[in-house]
């Protein structure tokens, strides 16, 4: 590939219902684990080029601007490791945006992380499947972390839709959930997201959720079981939303005792609203302490509780078929 070419990557951030926590190695090495969760209609976009400036080797524009010639110096650690791991020595120049703030709960990191490799897969000509690629952003975020994250969100990012994954200590299983168009509009009528009002940064939360490894398992173990009900049910042929609803709320409930960090009293307070206008059920986003709330609600109660809740800010997402991809 020439120099002048530019990539950009689309890649969708994602909504977890259920089996968070259950795709970390330490647990699913041993008793296996499941999640279900969706790509939405919400992406972060990549650009990358080669470029031809040796006196500003690496120029990189994300939250913040870095202009380095010393890839030892770069600061944003996810860059500056796919770099490494992908061995690039020539300039590059690279942006990244998003249509919603980082820390938010909906996989944003993970996403990057997928959306930065593929793209420089395709500056390098380089093909890689996409259960590889989504292990190598894996790899690199669990290195960052200290191995305090699951995989869950690389591969939703990776393969878009509505999907079942399983994960076993040699295997990882990705399987789409086919609902029906009609089933899949009911479902989608009924959830939507609200704004808690603060970022949080998920690696303090599942720091502390893996130092309580031993009384978590149990809770893991019920989780794995509440996953499987909620596989069920939404096969089912006409889905029941309230069922969905209270899996969504027990799972919850779960897990708020894998951390101290997960919940707050402010957090408290938007569930006991959620409550008091008659939600079937809602469960934080994402490792808690801040970020998106999904709420299962009817469309018809949804009006009044936005009018309740009015000084958050809520949006209503659509599931993405497609996963990260070359535009």
């Amino acid at each position: 590939m020439k120099d002048d070419k530019i990539v950009v990557t689309k890649t969708p951030l994602r909504v977890s219902f259920l089996g968070g926590g259950t795709d970390m190695p330490y647990f699913y090495d041993k008793y296996g684990g499941a999640t279900i969760s969706c790509a939405i209609n919400r992406y972060i976009y990549v650009t990358a080029k080669f470029h031809n400036n040796y006196q500003e080797k690496y120029r990189l524009s994300y939250s913040k601007t870095e202009n380095t010639n010393d890839l030892s110096k770069i600061k944003n650690l996810r860059i500056k490791k796919v770099i490494e791991k992908m061995g690039i020595t020539k300039p590059l120049y690279i942006n990244t945006f998003a249509d919603i703030p980082a820390n938010s709960g909906l996989g944003s990191s993970s996403s990057f992380t997928v959306g930065l490799i593929k793209a420089l897969c395709k500056l390098q000509n380089k093909k890689m499947t996409k259960n590889q690629l989504a292990e190598m952003a894996y790899e690199i975020e669990s290195k960052i972390t200290k191995n305090s994250l699951g995989k869950q969100d690389h591969y939703i990012a990776v393969h878009g839709g509505l999907k079942y994954i399983r994960y076993n200590k040699n295997k990882i299983s990705v399987s789409s959930l086919d609902l029906d168009r009609k089933n899949i509009k009911n479902f989608f009528n009924n959830v939507f997201l609200i704004w808690t009002g603060k970022n949080r940064f998920a690696s303090s939360v599942l720091k502390d959720q893996k130092k309580n490894l031993k009384e978590n398992y149990i809770n893991l173990i019920a989780l794995n079981f509440l996953t499987k009900k909620f596989k069920n049910e939404i096969l089912s042929k006409k889905i029941k939303i309230k069922n969905i609803g209270k899996l969504i709320k027990e799972s919850w409930e779960l897990k708020k005792s894998f951390s101290k960090l997960i919940t707050n009293n402010d957090i408290e307070k938007i569930f006991k609203k959620i409550d008091q206008k008659g939600a079937y059920g809602g469960k934080l986003l994402g490792a808690g302490n801040g970020g998106f709330i999904l709420v299962v609600i009817s469309p018809s109660k949804k009006k009044k509780l936005v009018e309740y809740i009015k000084k958050h800010q809520y949006i209503v997402v659509k599931l993405e078929k497609e996963g990260s991809i070359l535009i």
